[in-house]
């Protein structure tokens, strides 16, 4: 019988199993990035990058996956459900045992078979039959919602591995590249292209620094990302509105003149009715070590005939040239055409020190003029290179002083990391060998920790129920010595039963249509009764029976063991 002890044993001993295997692959999910590796096969994805993949597994896996868990939390609900069935099979035998008997709708009328699971605990929990209600109840939850939920069990997820890979630097850094024999004029159409127009940002840039290079010596898997030593070289403007400042005119020529930090600075140019815009652009070379060695100054203003020295909106803007070179850890996944530069983490203080040829690069890069006679201001190529992205930033006001500011800052950026990535790097004859760490895509099965706490969670309940339900056979005996099975079962606990003499006459009743328990419903020697059950004087055999007052008295009291 599955109410029995070695049946509880069993399934206590099948719970503790489950338990430990959730609880185990949980812990270990958590801490070791998953608990086993799942083959996948990498597919290029269509695209305009070479790049872009996919990561496809192969479908029995994931079936096996998805169904494995439900699989084992539906058997193991069948099991519990065999054990729901045994205690409510076995719940009218208990009440005929009770003292003073049971109702007959508890009782003889009583039988959970014919009702149906999912709403049998309902009817148990209004007959006061707690323990087939809560049983039920919980096979019911195990079969229709754990074990559903158990396919959630497992998900694979794509973490990263890492591996020792060897890397080639092939290039290295020369700064006497950045000299006056450049052409600028390439330099800053590659600004425009990519500050400007958004187009992609040149190899080993990411906007803000030029990379060393380097390359993985062997071919990694596709997808896979690689991080090394490399140096950072960029350069950076701080930029002040100056308010105090000098400004005169003679004969249609401007002089502005001003201090800044420490550093004179002076611009001269002309002013007549044919242009609206001026965006007056030096450099200053010649400040002390305390002033920052330079200046950019950018001098804004707007034509006015009723303006002093013809000249309204004036803004002057004075920057401090500052220039990096850091070592640090470069993280890039590899491509066939460019790599895709990830995250750069400085290793060391940054060196601070100005360029060789630094004069040599602030004078060059204002040097360039190209006439347009369709723009509204005459200015050096960098000159228009910060109008241009001051209007992208601010159209309604691209001469605000804010505005100016930080564009100059991002076109200065911009051409020094684009100037060392174009022509700052010299080949290496014998490349230099290095050691990286690959960043392997691999594909891992983690435990969904919600799924697998609330799986976890009703298997404790469950485990406790187990115990309750021993508790309540040992308190809660019933009539039977064997589990009923087949009619001959039947008719042993019926023996001598006053149901055989209301049976025979039901069946011989005028209005008997072949429903014996419709007709027992009718009748009052049925359900005006308690009924339960006595120990026979002679065979030792419980008697099912109805029980009267004046029986509670007697020598055939229905508890007699």
């Amino acid at each position: 019988m599955c109410s029995r002890w070695p049946s509880l044993l069993t399934f206590t001993f099948l719970n503790l199993i489950l338990l430990t295997t959730l609880i185990s692959h949980t812990i270990v999910s958590s801490t070791n990035d998953g608990f086993v590796i799942i083959p996948s096969r990498n597919k290029t994805s269509p695209g305009p990058s070479n790049n872009s993949h996919t990561l496809s597994i192969p479908w029995d896996l994931g079936l096996l996956w998805t169904t494995l868990p439900s699989f084992v939390i539906s058997l193991f609900g069948a099991y519990w459900a065999w054990i729901a069935g045994a205690i409510a099979e076995r719940q009218p035998y208990v009440e005929l045992r009770k003292e003073g008997g049971a109702e007959a709708r508890s009782s003889i009328m009583l039988d959970y078979r014919v009702v149906a699971s999912i709403w049998r605990w309902w009817g148990a929990f209004r007959r006061s039959h707690y323990m087939v209600g809560v049983t039920t109840l919980m096979s019911v939850l195990l079969t229709y919602a754990i074990a559903p939920l158990a396919a959630r069990l497992f998900a694979p997820e794509v973490v990263r591995t890492i591996k020792t890979s060897p890397i080639v630097y092939n290039e290295v850094f020369n700064e006497n590249n950045i000299n006056a024999t450049l052409d600028w004029r390439p330099v800053l159409d590659t600004v425009a292209a990519t500050l400007i127009y958004h187009g992609n940002e040149i190899p080993w840039t990411d906007g803000e620094r030029a990379f060393r290079p380097f390359y993985p010596k062997s071919n990694l898997v596709r997808g896979a990302d690689i991080s090394a030593n490399t140096t950072a070289y960029s350069a950076y403007l701080n930029c002040v509105l100056v308010k105090d400042y000098t400004i005169t005119s003679d004969g249609g020529v401007v002089e502005v003149s001003g201090n800044d930090r420490g550093c004179n600075f002076q611009q001269t140019f002309g002013v007549n009715s044919s242009q609206s815009t001026y965006f007056k652009t030096t450099s200053e070379i010649d400040c002390s070590s305390k002033a920052h060695y330079s200046r950019l100054v950018f001098t804004a203003a707007t034509y006015s005939s009723s303006a002093s020295n013809n000249l309204d909106d004036i803004s002057v803007i004075s920057c401090a040239t500052a220039y990096r070179q850091v070592a640090g850890t470069l993280k890039v996944t590899p491509s066939s055409s460019a790599p895709l530069i990830g995250s750069f983490t400085e290793a060391r203080e940054a060196d601070t020190v100005q360029p060789k040829l630094w004069r040599v690069f602030e004078q060059a890069i204002l040097g360039p003029v190209s006439f347009n006679p369709q723009a509204k201001w005459s200015t050096s190529d960098m000159g228009s290179l910060i109008l241009y992205y001051a209007q992208r930033l601010q159209p309604s006001k691209p001469l605000a002083s804010d505005t100016l500011m930080y564009a100059a800052s991002k076109v200065f950026t911009a051409t020094y990391l684009n100037a060392v990535a174009i022509h700052g790097f010299d080949s290496l004859l014998d490349p230099v060998i290095g050691t990286g760490i690959a960043l392997i895509p691999t594909t891992r099965l983690f435990v969904v920790p919600w799924v697998a706490y609330t799986i976890i969670a009703f298997l404790m309940v469950i485990l406790c129920s187990v115990v309750s339900i021993y508790i309540y056979l040992q308190r809660s005996p019933s009539i039977m010595t064997e589990e009923p099975e087949g009619l001959l079962s039947m008719a042993g606990i019926l023996c001598n039963s006053e149901l055989f003499t209301i049976a025979w006459n039901i069946l011989h009743d005028s209005t008997f249509d072949g429903s014996v328990l419709e007709l027992g419903r009718k009748r009052p020697e049925v359900m005006d009764r308690n009924w339960g059950a006595r120990k026979d004087a002679e065979s030792d055999n419980w008697v099912v029976r109805s029980v009267q007052g004046a029986d509670m008295g007697t020598t055939e009291c229905l508890l007699r063991r």
